[in-house]
């Protein structure tokens, strides 16, 4: 009996903690077909059915709180659902936790004044960095775009001259389509052209959000 009771729990223990990259219905319902990292079919955003979606991904958050992909999901469709409070929390959850889409995503809320998002661009360079460094495409191209432009004006600029470089060599190397390498090129020669210094910017350092 006792051994039973032993072998019972053991079984249970092992199948609790879902395997990360399982597919769930959250992730038949919600994930993002920009998400690199998504496990299923991406599903356009007029695509999405929200009642049963934010069902599936507050059942599965609520299942696998440390599964960032759940909870960047679930952030997804609250947006769309209108319930920008809790989705704002939800994105910086999951972009706190290292999720690089959700830190990307976090960081456009931001840039682009969404509600519910805070007032301050020096935490879009802190969340798309973190992003771009993990890989995100469009976390990549986008920081390096926002420095040139002075968008991080007043911000501590963490990347250097010559991983922006990086970042741009890495951008190109995964350019789908003729626009994007055109843009990458605009953006390198842009780079090159700026003047000499560890730092496009000024470096003073408002807004350590770390």
């Amino acid at each position: 009996m006792i051994l039973a009771t032993i072998l019972l729990a053991t079984l249970l223990a092992t199948a609790t903690p879902a395997d990360a990259n399982a597919v769930t219905e959250c992730d038949r319902l919600a994930s993002n077909p920009e998400d690199p990292d998504r496990v299923a079919p991406g599903v356009p955003r007029e695509d999405v059915k929200l009642e049963a979606a934010i069902a599936a991904c507050d059942a599965e958050a609520a299942r696998q709180p440390a599964n960032t992909r759940q909870r960047y999901q679930l952030a997804r469709v609250l947006f769309y659902a209108g319930q920008t409070e809790r989705a704002a929390k939800e994105m910086r959850a999951a972009a706190d936790a290292g999720n690089r889409q959700a830190q990307f995503v976090y960081g456009a809320l931001i840039s682009n004044r969404r509600e519910n998002a805070p007032a301050d661009m020096c935490l879009v360079e802190q969340y798309w960095l973190k992003s771009a460094r993990a890989g995100r495409q469009a976390a990549r191209v986008s920081y390096v775009r926002h420095v040139l432009r002075g968008r991080f004006e007043g911000c501590r600029i963490q990347a250097s001259r010559d991983e922006m470089t990086r970042l741009l060599d890495e951008a190109r190397a995964q350019a789908k389509d003729y626009y994007e390498r055109l843009l990458i090129e605009d953006l390198t020669a842009q780079l090159a052209a700026s003047q000499a210094g560890t730092a496009p910017s000024n470096s003073s350092e408002r807004g350590n959000h770390e």
